[in-house]
């Protein structure tokens, strides 16, 4: 008897130690969330839920132990897959940027074919570390090189080298004002007119700080153009899933780092932000690329939804430019009864949460977007 108990308790310390090797254990701690703990050991949130089912649909409490996959034994395993399945096969580690489409493009394969390679893995859920089985490049030939074509040059208002003019993502030039300067000058100086100025920049100072940059010449016509359009009818928009809803928890604190930084416009970084620059950057930490204006975002980021639908994470639009197009944009942080919290960056305060019944942003208001699917 003695024998067989002593068996058995060989055989469970074995199966325990064959398991820890797989996992790892994770001790929730405050501000995190399943999305944040996924993307720290590089694992997907299907991965976690699936060793830890209780942890699904449930509030995430402080101190509750998670059992994680072991990525370098999932690595192990991946690689032996990859080696089994196609001689051909090599292992490709995820860059900041990269989707799978991109990594197809790369490897010169089709979507499908990768994504049949990677069974387990979510197109839409890839980070920054993971490991996707590929088929090694083929060597394609070199084409013949033909007659070097001539850089394209800008058209810019001046050729001077003090005007301070730069370039955006969009090809619009702006100025950065530099001390003592006016609008005045700045309308002598590039031959545009005050009033002009003024329409292309909505949320100008009267006293141009410092750095602040000034839109001289917009660069996409049909953007401009765009911003005059009806969008489309607002779509029906379930609850967001639970899986998602961790992504928006995250989402929110990121941008919430933010809170007090100040007015930038152009600006993307945590030296200042304009509005579009602050959703922008945030959206970046779950690779998510958003247009780089607010007027872009407007038609080009999701989908347009009825208000009473609206969630945390959507993103909510506001015209103060006087002529009822988008130009302002902020990311839904709270929503009680009627009135809807919103973080995003003022001309006058920096990064902020205002309130959607404020008299300005009450009479303003255009638009909410869903950017994360449900």
């Amino acid at each position: 008897m003695k024998a067989i108990q002593i068996i058995f308790f060989l055989f469970f310390l074995g199966s325990s130690f064959v398991y820890s090797q797989k996992t790892i254990k994770h001790t929730v701690v405050e501000g995190e969330s399943i999305y944040s703990i996924a993307k720290k050991y590089k694992v997907s949130e299907s991965d976690i839920y699936e060793l830890n089912p209780k942890s699904k649909g449930a509030l995430l409490q402080l101190k509750t132990v998670l059992l994680i996959p072991n990525k370098k034994n999932k690595s192990k395993d991946k690689k032996e897959v990859a080696s089994s399945k196609n001689t051909n096969s090599e292992i490709h580690t995820v860059e900041s940027g990269e989707s799978l489409y991109k990594i197809a493009k790369k490897y010169n394969i089709t979507l499908e074919k990768l994504i049949e390679l990677n069974p387990d893995i979510k197109p839409e859920a890839i980070q920054i570390g993971d490991e996707i089985v590929v088929l090694a490049k083929k060597k394609i030939a070199k084409p013949k090189k033909k007659k070097a074509i001539e850089d394209v040059k800008i058209d810019v208002p001046s050729t001077n080298k003090d005007t301070n003019l730069c370039l955006d993502e969009l090809g619009n030039q702006f100025h950065i004002v530099q001390k003592g300067e006016t609008l005045y000058q700045l309308s002598k100086k590039y031959k545009v007119s005050v009033r002009d100025l003024e329409e292309m920049n909505p949320e100008i100072v009267a006293n141009l700080p410092i750095g602040y940059e000034v839109v001289i010449k917009k660069g996409n016509v049909e953007l401009e153009k765009n911003q005059n359009i009806v969008v489309e009818v607002p779509k029906e928009a379930g609850e967001i899933s639970f899986e998602n809803l961790s992504k928006v928890e995250f989402l929110i604190a990121k941008a919430s780092q933010y809170l007090g930084t100040r007015y930038r416009g152009g600006g993307t970084t945590s030296a200042g932000f304009d509005c579009s620059g602050l959703m922008f950057t945030t959206f970046k930490n779950i690779d998510m690329t958003l247009p780089r204006s607010s007027s872009a975002m407007a038609v080009g980021a999701g989908y347009r939804i009825d208000r009473d639908q609206a969630q945390k994470g959507d993103l909510i639009f506001f015209t103060t430019n006087g002529r009822g197009s988008v130009n302002h944009v902020g990311m839904i942080t709270e929503i009680n009864g009627d009135e809807i919290k919103f973080i995003h960056s003022s001309v006058q305060a920096g990064v902020i949460i205002s309130s959607s019944e404020e008299p300005y942003y009450k009479r303003r208001f255009v638009q909410i977007n869903r950017v994360i699917e449900n």
